[in-house]
């Protein structure tokens, strides 16, 4: 048997740099810091580490939001019933619990930014995984406001921007130009950890806020809309009806990192 110093077209140093890539230890997720692939894992690589911590959502979950069941077999998220729904669908890569939970709970607010490498790699293979046969024209993030006076860390378009990154085929058409095809043009109320009914006049308050800068961007396509966490879906409901109103999108979809549980009436 040839020696693997021999191999053809495989300089000495070449040869001795591929060894130690592939002798990188790897750890498992959350521990992405402490792996040896932490900046140039394969996109398949993260997603399959990561699932192994991960509860994703299975054929019984709500085929609107995502999100778990009842024991009767509805949905107790109230937008999968409206009739005022703009969004489609809202895909999830995960549920808001354990390892996940407290990985974007790192990132958006304790200030450890080097998690949308990960990120958006679990994005681009769950793009790979999931989208293949339905490819969007777009994907664009739920924006944040970098306003005078109040600049808001623009995690979800980190994430998207950290996939694009990691997309050597540069197979997705991630927004990452600026302007970005949709953006907010003021501060509205904080979401996060709110109860239903103020998700929902969040909502509404960013229906307001949300601008199409260029509409000849969007005419005409399947945009996905990408956010970190949905509880109740009214951000990307809000989102979508920009897309489609201002942007005349053809029809909008979302993807969210973890889906959280609902928490209004009938949980």
């Amino acid at each position: 048997m040839a020696s693997p110093l021999a191999a053809p077209n495989v300089g000495a140093s070449g040869y001795v740099r591929r060894i130690m890539t592939d002798w990188l230890p790897l750890a498992e997720f959350p521990d992405c810091h402490d792996c040896g692939k932490f900046l140039d894992a394969p996109a398949r690589m993260c997603l399959a580490c990561a699932s192994r911590q991960l509860s994703r959502p299975g054929s019984s979950c709500c085929p609107i939001c995502s999100q778990h069941l009842r024991p009767d077999g509805g949905c107790a998220n109230e937008l999968c019933r409206s009739p005022s729904r703009r969004i489609g669908k809202i895909h999830a890569i995960g549920y808001q619990s354990g390892s996940l939970r407290r990985v974007i709970n790192s990132y958006k607010y304790r200030g450890t930014r080097s998690w949308s490498v990960v990120l958006g790699r679990l994005v681009l293979a769950w793009l790979e995984e999931t989208m293949a046969a339905d490819p969007p024209g777009l994907i664009v993030a739920n924006p944040g406001f970098a306003g005078p006076g109040g600049q808001e860390f623009a995690h979800a378009e980190s994430v998207l921007a950290a996939a694009a990154a990691a997309d050597a085929s540069r197979r997705w058409p991630f927004d990452t130009s600026v302007p970005a095809a949709i953006i907010k043009t003021q501060s509205t109320l904080r979401s996060a950890d709110a109860q239903a009914w103020s998700k929902r006049a969040t909502g509404y308050e960013l229906r307001g806020a949300l601008k199409v800068p260029d509409p000849r961007r969007t005419a005409g396509k399947f945009i996905l809309a990408y956010d970190d966490v949905c509880t109740t879906g009214t951000q990307l409901d809000a989102v979508a009806c920009c897309l489609l109103d201002q942007g005349g999108a053809a029809r909008v979809e979302g993807v969210v990192l973890a889906r959280a549980p609902w928490r209004g009436p009938g949980s």
